[in-house]
C-alpha cells in the first residue's frame, strides 16, 4: 500500500495529476453505464469523485487491493445504486471477461513466434555457461540448488546469472536494432 498511502495524500491535498488520474479510473469503471445513466452520468461521475474523496479521507480503503481496483469498484458500485433508484431493473451485469476470446487473435499469434523466434535466437547467441544457467532457471532450480548442482557459491550463482541477464538483454536489444543477424 506505499504507492497506494503517497497516491491518497497527493489525492487528498488536491493534486491536479492524481486527480486526472483517479478521474480516468472512474470513467473507465462508469464507461458501460454512460447509456443506461443517460444526463446523470456526468453528475454522478463528480458526485462519485468528490464521495471518494470523502471515503478515502475517513479511512474506509483498508488497503487490501490496490488503489486503482478500490476506485473503480467503488465507482461501479456508485454506478448500479443510482440506476436502482431511477428504477431500471432491467439491467444485466456483464463480467469484463465475456468478451475476451478463448484463442488468440492472428496478430497474437503472429506476435508470440516472433517472441519466441527472437528469444530462440538470443539464446542461441548466448555463451554455454549462460544457456546451462537458464535451463536450471526454467527447471524452477532455487539458487541453492544451482549452487549445489554447479559446486559454485550461492553469490556466485546469483551473480552470473544476473550478468546472463544482462548479456540476454544486450543481445536481444542488438538484434531488435539490426546490429546482429
Amino acid at each position: 500500500m506505499g504507492d497506494d498511502a503517497q497516491l491518497i495524500a497527493r489525492l487528498l491535498a488536491g493534486d491536479a495529476a492524481v486527480i486526472a488520474e483517479v478521474r480516468v479510473w472512474i470513467g473507465g469503471a462508469m464507461g458501460r453505464y454512460r447509456g443506461r445513466l443517460g444526463n446523470d452520468f456526468e453528475d454522478l461521475e463528480q458526485e462519485v469523485l468528490l464521495d471518494l474523496l470523502e471515503s478515502l479521507d475517513r479511512g474506509k480503503f483498508r488497503g487490501e487491493s490496490r488503489l486503482a481496483t478500490y476506485v473503480h469498484s467503488y465507482a461501479r458500485f456508485k454506478c448500479v445504486d443510482r440506476l436502482r433508484a431511477q428504477g431500471r431493473r432491467d439491467m444485466v451485469e456483464i463480467e469484463d471477461d465475456a468478451f475476451t476470446a478463448l484463442e488468440p487473435s492472428p496478430l497474437e499469434e503472429l506476435a508470440s513466434r516472433e517472441s519466441e523466434a527472437l528469444a530462440r535466437q538470443v539464446a542461441a547467441a548466448l555463451p554455454e555457461q549462460c544457456r546451462e544457467l537458464w535451463e536450471m532457471v526454467a527447471d524452477g532450480l532455487s539458487y541453492r540448488e544451482m549452487s549445489a548442482a554447479t559446486g559454485l557459491s550461492e553469490g556466485t550463482i546469483r551473480v552470473r546469472v544476473h550478468r546472463c541477464r544482462q548479456r540476454a538483454l544486450a543481445l536481444r536489444q542488438e538484434i531488435l536494432d539490426g546490429k546482429r543477424p
